[in-house]
């Protein structure tokens, strides 16, 4: 399938689960009283949330700013913003996130830097992420765990598995950037059993393409132990990312006057919701993230307020960066089509 037929695949496959998810949401409900409570909601917490997604935004391409620096390049701030819409864009179309890294390299490359100095640094990026994710999961719920210890219990299945996948994610990052030999000889040894039972094509292809992510993977590794301030600046850029999204339900809960809970009590709840649906293979986790919403933050909002808050916390951290990384997006291919075609006016006319 080709990418553009591929992508409008995608787009839709998203478009009908949101619209399945919308429906589910509102079919029980009183719309005059969901829009009514929609209205209520004090607009200057609402304009916090967006700026705190945007700051989001933002934190996800400055991380690669901060390590382009320790290679002695430079980059704009609007390519700090550029990199994460992008991210944010694909990885929203794409089952458990995955699309959104290839994508920035894609635009990366295009915009000039070397894609093997860019695939380090996206792949250091994710390892951080994913660590600055379960560190302050760890941190939240242990110093939260009265409130979140029943919800815990409910979901327990689909926490573990969250929590599982994440640590042997980090697991195996950890291995392919540290260790020499082990896990690529474990990989190799294991693609050639699986060419030999025939449940792979082409293994030996499939080795060299291991063999060139190996040497990868060790440049990665050089980087980070000749940069460990770097590094570190990048762990906490992330670590800001990531709590800039976990407060908008915190923000969308002062909106409508509600100050039982604190800021942290929200966010390791959040926390809670994150692991158990960031790793599962939806496309931005449409339908799974809005159900554990009202699961987890229902004796938070109550029931009077549950179905707008999650219109509103989902609205704004996920469906209206969406709606902006498109827009963008968009714009982008616009304004290089423009040059493409101004390119060739000024070719054809020095002819």
């Amino acid at each position: 399938m080709s990418r553009p037929k591929k992508m409008i695949l995608q787009i839709a496959v998203l478009l009908a689960l949101m619209g399945i998810t919308l429906y589910l949401l509102l079919r029980d409900r009183n719309l005059s009283l969901v829009w009514a409570s929609l209205r209520s909601a004090r607009k200057e917490y609402i304009a916090l949330a967006a700026a705190s997604m945007l700051f989001y935004i933002f934190c996800g391409g400055w991380c690669i700013r901060v390590l382009l620096h320790g290679l002695g390049q430079s980059m704009s701030v609007w390519r700090c913003f550029k990199y994460s819409f992008v991210e944010f864009y694909f990885s929203a179309l794409t089952p458990s996130s995955t699309g959104g890294q290839p994508m920035q390299l894609v635009y990366m490359k295009q915009d000039g830097y070397r894609l093997s100095d860019s695939t380090v640094l996206i792949l250091i990026v994710t390892a951080l992420y994913k660590l600055s994710f379960l560190v302050l999961s760890l941190v939240f719920l242990a110093a939260y765990w009265p409130l979140v210890q029943d919800k815990l219990l409910r979901l327990r299945f689909l926490f573990g598995l969250g929590l599982m996948l994440n640590i042997l994610l980090i697991a195996a990052l950890g291995f392919l950037l540290f260790s020499k030999k082990l896990l690529f000889r474990i990989a190799t040894g294991t693609m050639h059993l699986l060419g030999k039972l025939r449940l792979v094509k082409n293994p030996e292809k499939r080795v060299y393409s291991l063999a060139r992510k190996s040497i990868q993977y060790r440049r990665c590794a050089f980087f980070m132990r000749a940069h460990p301030l770097v590094v570190l600046r990048t762990f906490g850029v992330l670590t800001l990312q990531r709590l800039a999204i976990l407060v908008v339900p915190y923000l969308v809960y002062r909106s409508f006057g509600l100050a039982q809970y604190s800021v942290g009590a929200l966010v390791a709840v959040q926390l809670l919701l994150s692991m158990c649906v960031d790793m599962l293979p939806l496309p931005g986790a449409v339908g799974a993230s809005e159900t554990v919403f009202l699961i987890l933050f229902g004796p938070i909002f109550g029931e009077r307020l549950l179905t707008s808050a999650v219109l509103l916390s989902r609205g704004i951290s996920f469906y209206l960066m969406v709606l902006l990384s498109g827009l963008v997006l968009c714009g982008i291919q616009l304004a290089r089509m423009a040059r493409k075609e101004r390119r060739a006016k000024e070719k054809g006319g020095s002819q």
